[in-house]
């Protein structure tokens, strides 16, 4: 996939979170995007299903706080959170084995 993940904050208030995650994801050689748009969450969600976005992590205050992402796969659906290592490492490890 050429994108990999999309991060999906659902609101203005967590870019500055979505930004961190997304530069720990690139070092780890992760094809990755913000949504900087200002459509509602499900939109999104929408849009990048349509896109075949094969992982998206929803961000809220929840996430933000606990330093974890919720987690969307385009086929099996929500897979719950996960800490931001943890998920790199898997989604690293996916890449590696081209089982992503």
């Amino acid at each position: 996939a050429p994108e990999q993940v999309r991060i999906l904050p659902i609101s203005e208030k967590f870019l500055e979170f979505a930004d961190s995650i997304e530069s720990e994801l690139k070092a780890a050689g992760v094809r990755v995007k913000v949504d900087r748009t200002d459509d509602k969450v499900g939109a999104k969600i929408r849009l990048a299903q349509l896109d075949k976005v094969p992982y998206m992590l929803v961000i809220g205050a929840r996430e933000e706080e606990s330093q974890e992402v919720s987690i969307r796969h385009r086929d099996r659906g929500d897979e719950g959170s996960l800490g931001v290592q943890a998920f790199r490492d898997r989604v690293a490890e996916e890449i590696r084995s081209r089982s992503l």
